[in-house]
């Protein structure tokens, strides 16, 4: 099975904007058998809770009725969600400069190093460690 990076979903996406909708781009079978699974994964996904008012039910979809019924509202189904990747942001040559600056690191060399050093970590945080 092929795992599509999200780096590789933004090449995707860049591609498209770049060619415009008009233009086809065509992907190696492996990856567009992945980008499949993960919609109809998507589209099938069921609810975790419900949202009931001010409530979150965590029952069976019975349960949630029974009690929508009884307090008269809509209940909202809730889905799981992968967490989204926290890491900071690309630092550049300019914020580098200032980094070094402020941190009492001021030589020439240095403001790169820190950019580059910067950037393998949120890279790194990014991958969850694998290179």
């Amino acid at each position: 099975m092929t795992t599509i990076t999200k780096e590789r979903l933004l090449k995707i996406q860049h591609w498209r904007e770049t060619y415009g909708a008009g233009s086809n781009v065509i992907l190696p079978a492996e990856e567009a058998e992945e980008l499949a699974r993960i919609a109809l994964a998507s589209l099938e996904a069921k609810p975790v809770a419900w949202e009931c008012g001010e409530n979150i039910i965590l029952f069976n979809p019975d349960t949630v009725e029974a009690y929508a019924k009884r307090v008269e509202i809509s209940p909202k189904p809730l889905y799981a969600a992968p967490p989204a990747p926290v890491a900071p942001e690309k630092m550049n040559f300019s914020t580098a400069c200032n980094f070094v600056q402020i941190n009492g690191m001021a030589k020439e060399d240095r403001a790169t190093l820190a950019m580059r050093a910067w950037n393998a970590c949120s890279s790194a945080m990014l991958n969850g460690g694998k290179s």
